[in-house]
C-alpha cells in the first residue's frame, strides 16, 4: 500500500538544511562556477559603519530641537528658481545669506530638474502631492550631495517626515543614512525656519567606496538576463537572484540596507527587500518598500512591484529557506514562489500592512507566479496536472507546486490526489512513499518528485 505523509513546519527545517539552503545563481542562470565570484567578493572586510536592527525606515533616528529665531529682521524675498516642477517656494524666513547656502549646497534649477526626471518613476514620488514634490527633491538632492545641514524650505516638521520616508522608500541607494535631526527656529510661538541635519552613517568617501561594490553587484545581475525579457520575467529574475546570492542572517552588519546584500551576502527583511527594490530599478521595473509586521507583531519588510501595468506584493525574505521558519517550498534550490506577486488579500492573511504613505489594492493574479507557470488550478484537470508534474520532472526539479483558486479547490485536490492516491498516478513508479507539504493559508501542495 503506497503512504502519504504530511510534513510538518519543524520537518520542512531538517529538510531544508538537507537540501542546502540558498546556493549562488550561477546554477540557476549562468552555469559557470566562478560567475559570481568573478564579481562579487563577499569577504569585504572594511569597516562596515553602524549596524542597525531596526525593523523599518520609519524606525530611523528623528530627533527634533527647538531654538529662538534672531535677526528677523533681515529676513528678505529671494530671486525666483524657475524649475520643471514650478517655481520655488520656501516657506522658511531666509536671510540672503542663507539663501545663497541653499544655492551654494546644490538646490539650484539644474539639479531640481535633473533629480525630477530622476525620480519621475519611482513609486512614491510618483503618488505624491504635487505640493510636496519640491520638499521630496530638496532632501534627495542634500543626501545625494551629502551635504551636512541646511534650511529647508517647509517650516512643517510632518511634511519634513513625510517627504523624507518617501525618499528613503525609494532610494535603496541611499544606504548611508539612518535619520536625521531638526532644528525649529520660532519666534513668538511660531516656526520661522526648520535647519535639517542628515544622519550619516559614514564619510562621503567611504559611501562612494561602497558604492562601488554595489556597482560590481548589479552589473553581474544584468548579466544574467537578457534586457529584452518580459517584465514578469525580470521580476522573477531578480526575486530569484536575491534568494539564490542571500542567506538570512539576524546578525548580519549592515543588515538594514543594501550593504548588507551585495558586499555580504548575508541580511534580514528589509536589506532583502531593498536589494529586490535597487535591482529591479535596474531593469525599469518600480517598485518600493513597504513595512509592516507578521506572526507576533514581529517588524517585517517587503515589496510592492508594478508588472504590466498592475501592482503585487513580493516577499523575498519569505521566499528564501534560510528563513526556515516561514518557508513550506520543497523546491531543490531552497526558494519559495508563495510570496512572488500576490494579492492584497493573500498577503493580508499572514502580513500587516503599517506603511507610512497609502498603497494601491493589488487585486490582479495575471502575473502571479504560480498562474504564469500554469500551476494555478480553478477546477481539478487531471490533463493540466499531469503535464504541471510532467514538466517539472522533466526540468529536474525535485519538487512540483500547485495552487488552487479557492479553499474548496484546494480540499477537492487533496481529495483527488491524496485521498484518492491520485498522486502517484504522475510520480515514478518506483516512488511508493510520500510526504508532502502544504501552504493552507495560500492553497498551496508541495509534493516531492525524488
Amino acid at each position: 500500500m503506497k503512504k502519504i505523509y504530511i510534513i510538518t513546519a519543524s520537518l520542512a527545517v531538517l529538510l531544508f538544511l538537507l537540501i542546502g539552503g540558498s546556493i549562488l545563481v550561477d546554477r540557476q542562470f549562468e552555469k559557470d562556477p566562478t560567475f559570481m565570484s568573478r564579481y562579487i567578493d563577499f569577504d569585504y572586510s572594511t569597516s562596515s559603519g553602524s549596524s542597525s536592527n531596526k525593523n523599518s525606515y520609519t524606525d530611523m533616528e528623528i530627533t527634533g530641537k527647538e531654538a529662538k529665531a534672531k535677526n528677523i529682521s533681515k529676513i528678505s524675498d529671494h530671486e525666483t528658481i524657475h524649475t520643471n516642477i514650478g517655481d520655488i517656494k520656501v516657506d522658511a524666513g531666509l536671510s540672503d545669506e542663507e539663501w545663497e547656502a541653499r544655492i551654494g549646497k546644490g538646490l539650484t534649477e539644474k539639479n531640481f530638474n535633473e533629480a525630477d526626471e530622476y525620480c519621475s518613476k519611482r513609486f512614491y514620488y510618483s503618488r505624491m502631492d504635487e505640493s510636496l514634490k519640491q520638499l521630496y527633491l530638496e532632501i534627495y538632492i542634500v543626501l545625494t550631495n551629502h551635504v551636512e545641514s541646511f534650511y529647508i524650505c517647509s517650516v512643517s516638521p510632518s511634511d519634513i517626515d513625510y517627504a523624507f520616508n518617501c525618499v528613503m522608500g525609494d532610494h535603496p541607494e541611499i544606504f548611508y543614512v539612518n535619520g536625521y535631526l531638526y532644528t525649529k527656529y520660532t519666534a513668538d510661538g511660531s516656526i520661522i525656519k526648520i535647519e535639517f541635519n542628515p544622519g550619516y552613517t559614514m564619510s562621503h568617501s567611504k559611501a562612494v567606496e561602497c558604492m562601488n561594490y554595489v556597482d560590481q553587484y548589479r552589473f553581474a545581475f544584468l548579466k544574467g538576463i537578457n534586457e529584452n525579457a518580459s517584465e514578469y520575467d525580470k521580476v522573477r529574475y531578480t526575486y530569484e537572484f536575491v534568494i539564490y546570492n542571500t542567506e538570512y542572517d539576524i546578525e548580519s552588519v549592515e543588515n538594514q540596507n543594501i550593504l548588507s546584500v551585495f558586499m555580504y551576502g548575508k541580511s534580514v527583511c528589509q536589506g532583502y527587500a531593498k536589494a529586490f527594490q535597487y535591482l529591479a530599478s535596474a531593469l525599469d521595473i518600480q517598485s518600493a518598500l513597504v513595512v509592516g509586521t507578521v506572526g507576533n507583531d514581529e517588524g517585517h519588510a517587503w515589496n510592492i512591484v508594478r508588472c504590466n501595468s498592475e501592482y503585487y506584493y513580493i516577499d523575498c525574505t519569505w521566499g528564501d529557506s534560510s528563513y526556515l521558519q516561514n518557508s513550506t517550498s520543497l523546491n531543490q534550490y531552497g526558494i519559495n514562489y508563495d510570496y512572488l506577486n500576490i494579492t492584497t488579500k493573500e498577503l493580508e492573511v499572514n502580513h500587516v500592512i503599517d506603511n507610512f504613505a497609502i498603497l494601491p489594492t493589488c487585486v490582479s493574479t495575471r502575473d502571479n507566479y504560480y498562474v504564469k507557470e500554469g500551476l494555478y488550478f480553478n477546477t481539478i484537470d487531471e490533463d493540466r496536472i499531469a503535464l504541471a508534474f510532467a514538466k517539472a520532472l522533466a526540468s529536474g526539479k525535485e519538487s512540483v507546486e500547485i495552487k488552487c483558486a479557492n479553499t474548496g479547490v484546494f480540499y477537492r485536490m487533496g481529495e483527488y490526489l491524496l485521498d484518492e492516491n491520485h498522486v502517484f498516478d504522475y510520480l515514478p513508479s518506483d516512488i511508493q512513499t510520500l510526504t508532502y507539504m502544504k501552504n493552507q493559508d495560500l492553497n498551496i501542495y508541495s509534493f516531492p518528485l525524488y
